[in-house]
């Protein structure tokens, strides 16, 4: 008998401990999920006006993910991932080409910047 409640027990409480950690992965997912929306709409600039001036080549054919992967090395957004969805989202055709962009650029301008002429081709 007492074997029995022990057994019971034992088991309740693996079942308590795994309900906790289903609602914290889902809390946490939920959590990582809308900060994530979140920088999609209100991503910031990295620096305060005046920021710096840096010169940026778009390679013919290079793809947004490319072009993410190139303005986060050069420090003018924050994430690829981000900047990627944000030009999926917005239907952005980059335009190859040299660009000066600043950063205090927000991505949302860096993207205006980038479907536009560049100032010399990326030929």
């Amino acid at each position: 008998m007492v074997r029995k409640a022990a057994g019971m027990i034992i088991s309740i409480t693996v079942q308590i401990i795994i309900c906790v950690l289903v609602v914290i992965l889902i809390y946490n997912g939920a959590v990582k999920g809308f900060e994530f929306g979140i920088s999609i709409f209100s991503s910031a600039a990295m620096t305060e006006a005046p920021g710096q001036d840096m010169i940026v080549i778009i390679e013919e054919g290079a793809s947004a993910w490319d072009v993410g992967n190139l303005l986060e090395k050069k420090g003018l957004i924050q994430d690829e991932k981000i900047f990627f969805i944000q030009a999926i989202l917005y239907k952005a055709n980059l335009q190859a080409g040299t660009y000066t962009l600043n950063t205090s650029m927000t991505p949302e301008q860096i993207l205006e910047i980038l479907i536009e002429e560049p100032e010399t081709s990326g030929e």
